[in-house]
């Protein structure tokens, strides 16, 4: 997912930045960073870099003819080419709101700040939660605590998705997620038609019915869907935890798969705060303490 944007004026000015996840406390280091490892290439001869690959960021680098840079960072695991169309977008768009201030640039950044509807519509790509689990575990139920309405989409390759894309404006840093459902057994059975789906969640939470037999056939196939995975966290949404005879409790759930287990009930009166408690919790670990623990070995 693309985390930042940074557009630097010709003096190393930065005009405009967007910190999609976390609080881009470090920005002012980073562009630092940016700026000074562009111009030592300049000035040794090796030209403009076009981009930065580490181990866990890749960033994408964009020039114009105002002597501006344009800079996204991402995933390492996003495709450099989809976020270079991204990063052309912005700086074209860039461009043809404020040419006359660049062409008659005066250093003061905060007309630019406008620029946030654009690349929050245009550019912020949402995260990915897919819920998977057998048939009769509560998946449609939990997708029906979020307000919206569930869409049925067929992928390229013409497969049901189940989804809903749900406004979240108290997550920090993030406006919406977009929620999945698919039968796990689907999932791991045809795992080459689901590719698309598989390759594209950023976190797949198991959601099982805490009975013995249901934990035994969600274990044996998570481990063969994590190995089918590129980047996606796991976590386990034990449903059905008002059957305390049968169920077992979050804890033993967690020792066994060591993931973080979540207890649940769809029957309790509070589970639509329970659930986006869940959420919160879960797109705070995986999306945003990621990128910010990934900027803080960065520099």
């Amino acid at each position: 997912m693309i985390s930042k944007i940074f557009i630097i004026a010709k003096d190393g000015v930065l005009c405009y930045s967007k910190s999609f996840f976390g609080s881009g406390h470090r920005d002012t280091e980073i562009v630092n960073f940016l700026t000074s490892i562009n111009h030592v290439g300049k000035t040794v001869g090796l030209g403009e870099i076009k981009s930065l690959n580490f181990s866990n960021l890749n960033i994408i680098y964009s020039y114009d003819d105002y002597n501006c840079m344009y800079i996204i960072t991402a995933d390492i695991d996003d495709p450099e080419e989809e976020i270079r169309d991204k990063l052309e977008l912005i700086k074209k768009e860039f461009i043809t709101r404020y040419h006359t201030q660049l062409e008659n640039w005066n250093g003061k950044a905060k007309k630019f700040k406008d620029f946030d509807r654009f690349t929050e519509s245009h550019v912020f790509i949402p995260p990915k939660i897919l819920l998977a689990g057998e048939d009769g575990v509560g998946k449609s139920t939990i997708m029906g605590l979020f307000p919206g309405e569930t869409i049925l989409e067929l992928d390229d390759d013409m497969n049901e998705i189940i989804q809903k894309t749900i406004n979240s404006p108290n997550f920090e840093g993030i406006s919406e997620f977009i929620l999945r459902e698919v039968n796990i057994q689907d999932l791991v059975g045809y795992s080459k038609i689901y590719k698309m789906l598989l390759d594209s969640a950023d976190i797949i939470c198991l959601v099982t019915n805490s009975g013995a037999g249901n934990l035994s056939r969600t274990k044996q196939l998570f481990l063969e869907l994590k190995q089918k995975t590129i980047k996606a966290d796991f976590y386990i949404i034990a449903n059905f935890q008002d059957l305390v005879n049968t169920s077992f409790e979050p804890e033993k759930i967690n020792e066994s798969f060591e993931i973080k287990t979540f207890g649940f009930s769809a029957i309790r009166a509070d589970a639509k705060d329970i659930i986006y408690k869940v959420i919160s919790i879960i797109l705070k670990n995986s999306i945003i303490d990621k990128f910010e623990n990934k900027y803080n070995h960065f520099i």
